[in-house]
């Protein structure tokens, strides 16, 4: 079931000069974590404040529970919204914060305290509750922020990049509490952030900005594996995707992509998008190929590619290789264990099946056919 649904949503700021979101169409089912990922500036924020009602929406619907909102105001909207900011009463304990919420409406005193301790149990908040904001860590804070939050019943809960302002570790700490909730609770979450990790570890769908216009939508899995565009492609993953130039040649009924001195043998699900798109003329394309499918090879292998060390990172969990072709730099992921130096001959080999291809023109994915 689709619990909130944008029709055609359009923001637009300074009388019209500036198009914060463009004809965006989205839908958040029921019990689902929608992440909303995009670079700063790219109107993530803007439909987050749309949805709660703190923008009116240029043009377009809303629909919250099959109800258009447009017209309604944040009171009326059964929405709770966590703010990047905390957004903390300073003058008010950790507990009266939590509690906020539930006293304007009203409810007794004995389920308020019941209430506070649940949630506050949930985001290891017990111990501080009588300290002022002042008085705890910024991490504290926020879970502050996201119980107060958290602690009402709501059709849909927003937040907005509550992990930001937090350190490495509380940052995986926070997010792994809050995909718990989110589950065991099973409550209906937009979740904003520029953190594609973030998105990647929470979400059961990704909704990708840029420039105000959406450009992808799909699971994890997807976004990463199959990114509709050049821009998804590189925004989403960590190192990023390797993107090279290449001539797409037709020989003896098969495709190759030249680059420098080397030879990439295109796979054989391309060959009808190819024929149709290009008639077997040679031409300029993107290949795209992810770290994690680049490795390392002998010489004599069929389809091995040689190069020079440019320079090996050793991260921890993993090495990151660049190796050196002509004027491209390929980044290649390794397991611990590997050692190079600059200037080094290495040699390696693309996994066949994870080579994606992108038209320049377009900077849209060339989509392969079986």
């Amino acid at each position: 079931m689709e619990k909130l649904v944008l029709k055609n949503v359009y923001k637009f700021y300074e009388l019209g000069s500036v198009e914060a979101v463009k004809d965006l169409n989205l839908t958040c089912k029921e019990g689902e974590l929608l992440a909303l990922l995009g670079p700063s500036g790219c109107g993530k924020s803007s439909t987050l404040r749309m949805i709660a009602g703190l923008e009116e929406i240029t043009k377009g619907e809303i629909y919250l529970d099959g109800k258009i909102i447009n017209w309604l105001p944040p009171r009326e909207r059964n929405i709770a919204l966590a703010f990047e900011t905390y957004a903390l009463y300073p003058h008010l304990t950790l507990f009266e914060n939590i509690a906020f919420p539930l006293r304007i409406r009203g409810v007794k005193e004995e389920e308020i305290k019941r209430e506070v301790i649940r949630v506050a149990e949930m985001l290891d908040l017990t111990p501080v509750l009588d300290k002022l904001p002042s008085e705890v860590s910024g991490g504290h804070q926020q879970r502050t922020s996201l119980a107060r939050a958290l602690i009402r019943p709501a059709s849909l809960y927003l937040l907005d990049e509550p992990l930001s302002h937090l350190d490495a570790q509380q940052r995986t700490e926070l997010r792994a509490q809050i995909k718990r909730i989110q589950k065991t609770q099973n409550l209906t979450m937009i979740f904003v952030t520029h953190d594609q990790l973030e998105a990647l570890a929470l979400a059961d769908r990704i909704a990708i900005m840029n420039l105000g216009v959406l450009q992808q939508v799909g699971t994890p899995e997807e976004v990463y594996e199959f990114p509709e565009n050049l821009f998804v492609a590189d925004f989403v993953g960590e190192p990023p995707m390797n993107f090279i130039k290449v001539i797409v040649v037709r020989e003896n009924g098969n495709y190759w992509a030249r680059f420098y001195n080397q030879r990439i043998k295109i796979p054989e699900s391309y060959k009808k998008s190819l024929d149709e798109l290009y008639k077997g003329e040679e031409t300029e394309l993107i290949i795209g190929i992810r770290p994690i499918y680049v490795n390392i090879c002998e010489p004599e292998r069929s389809n091995a590619i040689s190069g020079k060390v440019y320079v090996f990172e050793n991260i921890g969990d993993s090495n990151i290789l660049t190796v050196e072709i002509g004027e491209t730099l390929i980044r290649v992921e390794l397991n611990p264990g590997y050692s190079f130096k600059i200037g080094e001959n290495v040699n390696i080999t693309f996994n066949p099946e994870k080579i994606l291809l992108f038209d320049p023109k377009t900077e849209k994915r060339i989509k392969p056919q079986i």
